[in-house]
């Protein structure tokens, strides 16, 4: 008996309790799928006394209700959950512990330092969930949460000693946000170098929801190039080379110019003014309409300006993750009218979470019987 409870669909799947009416193609939740959907959307696991309670008073679909309990859910411990489920996917730090890095190179890299790097994105991604920051936070901010141990790559370990995590305000502008994170600059990097492509296009898909096409599978990468005739030329110079080619070029002087405004962190993200040849790196960049800047800084404060291209690129991924699927057509107006709303409120981070979990799409299941219809018409 309990094997085929185990393997029933009913204990894998979110399963209404009651069949549709026959031909329906689209019908709403029943309040206690709803209370899984939201349940293992922020806590990864199945809900609580109370949760279930407001789904038996059948009130959970009611909008005040359902953001009532989001509220109680996400001042809750258990709303790690969130980050470790789709934060740190998102950024792109759920692979950081696997991660290879030369260890002659940086011998810094240990496991106590890859935990302190996750956990700094961590805990400042839940800093702005819980105190409902506009979500430009991410890209811009003056504090993030240190350590001893990640503290020594900010030049702080001075000031931040011992292994618990802290709120540290900081007073670089070239930090601050998640661009200047080393467990995000280590993320987008080889083992052995900095990758201003990886940064680049990191960027641009991560932060601002543009799609960049993959690379032409005949150009070679930096590693294949003739070595005796780039050994004096500089990372950007090396990478620049791949503009000649006019295949390369269109997507190259965008995506290029962003990673090597983030060339003076290294590899692991330690500041440094010099690369490993010892030739001083040049920050500088142009972005299409004539938006210049000189390093990091700037490089930040022309990103800050788009904030609803974050807002926007950050709704369509937390609403794709909460239906376990890509965005379809229909979702897209969901998305627009999303944003309506998020822009009358200062596109904040609680207002952004509620807006997806009482979207139609999150309170509507889709009968597959009735999709497999319409795809073979």
């Amino acid at each position: 008996m309990l094997k085929a409870v185990l393997v029933s669909p009913q204990f894998l799947f979110i399963t209404p309790a009651a069949g549709a009416e026959e031909g329906a193609g689209i019908v709403p939740l029943d309040d206690h799928q709803l209370a899984s959907r939201l349940s293992y959307l922020l806590w990864a696991t199945m809900p609580d006394d109370e949760l279930m309670s407001v789904a038996d008073s059948g009130k959970l679909h009611e909008p005040a209700v359902l953001k009532a309990q989001a509220k109680r859910m996400l001042d809750d411990r258990r709303s790690r959950a969130l980050f470790d489920g789709f934060g740190a996917q998102w950024l792109s730090v759920g692979g950081l512990k696997r991660q290879v890095f030369d260890p002659v190179i940086f011998p810094q890299m240990t496991a106590g330092m890859r935990q302190s790097m996750y956990d700094e994105v961590r805990l400042f991604f839940e800093s702005i969930v819980r105190d409902n920051e506009n979500v430009i936070r991410f890209v811009d901010s003056d504090y993030t949460y240190l350590n001893g141990t990640v503290a020594a790559i900010y030049g702080l370990d001075k000031t931040v000693q011992g292994p618990e995590m802290r709120k540290v305000r900081l007073n670089d502008g070239n930090r601050g946000g998640v661009l200047g994170m080393p467990g995000i600059l280590a993320a987008t990097s080889f083992p052995n170098r900095t990758s201003p492509v990886k940064r680049g296009v990191w960027v641009l898909e991560q932060v601002l929801g543009e799609q960049v096409p993959a690379a032409p599978p005949d150009v070679p990468a930096l590693d294949k190039q003739d070595q005796t005739a780039v050994a004096t030329l500089t990372l950007r110079q090396r990478t620049e080379l791949h503009r000649t080619n006019p295949v390369c070029a269109n997507c190259h002087q965008i995506l290029d110019p962003i990673g090597f405004g983030l060339e003076k962190f290294d590899a692991i993200g330690r500041w440094r003014d010099h690369d490993s040849n010892g030739q001083p790196i040049d920050a500088t960049g142009e972005l299409p309409g004539a938006k210049r800047f000189s390093g990091p800084a700037d490089l930040k404060a022309i990103i800050a300006g788009r904030n609803a291209d974050v807002a926007r690129n950050l709704v369509e991924k937390l609403l794709a993750y909460a239906l376990g699927r890509k965005l379809e057509g229909y979702d897209e107006i969901v998305v627009d009218n999303l944003m309506g709303e998020l822009a009358g409120d200062g596109y904040r981070m609680r207002t952004l979470i509620n807006g997806v979990i009482t979207s139609y799409p999150f309170m509507h299941r889709r009968i597959e019987e009735h999709r497999r219809l319409n795809e073979q018409n």
